[in-house]
């Protein structure tokens, strides 16, 4: 793995963490918990734009034994987690691990395009998407978090 993907996210990740209280994406205020699926969906739209030739899904996971879900990365076959960091049993994100820990928790329910998965997104309209999308172009240029 390149490593322009893993800076890209973790700059991303950064001005999430720094901005979830002006993003208007559901549940971001607590960022990182409860908001992987817009976390994940904004950042693999993210990575597509800035890599193209890049193959990026978004996995959709269920917990084995409580009604919970999960969302995340896998970018050419390495796994993306930003927001895994919710969970108490990780202190900090994924980035391009060759395998996903969470599997041990979340069985993999769904795997599709990340471009497709970010068109058919309706917890909010599409007007806001590209608010929210303009908004995070504009706060990543600022942002000059060093990886």
């Amino acid at each position: 793995m390149k490593r322009e993907p893993v800076i890209f996210s973790k700059r991303v990740r950064a001005v999430f963490q720094l901005n979830r209280d002006k993003i208007g994406l559901p549940f971001f205020s607590g960022f990182p918990k409860n908001s992987c699926r817009g976390a994940s969906l904004f950042l693999g739209y993210l990575l597509k734009e800035q890599f193209p030739g890049t193959k990026i899904e978004l996995i959709h996971g269920s917990h084995r034994y409580k009604d919970e879900h999960h969302y995340w990365l896998e970018v050419d076959g390495y796994t993306f987690d930003i927001t895994a960091d919710q969970f108490e049993q990780f202190s900090s994100p994924i980035y391009a691990w060759v395998a996903n820990p969470l599997k041990e928790y979340f069985s993999v329910v769904d795997r599709t395009c990340v471009t497709k998965s970010f068109l058919k997104y309706d917890s909010i309209g599409s007007w806001a998407k590209r608010d929210i999308l303009k908004q995070l172009k504009s706060l990543y240029s600022g942002c000059k978090t060093p990886f």
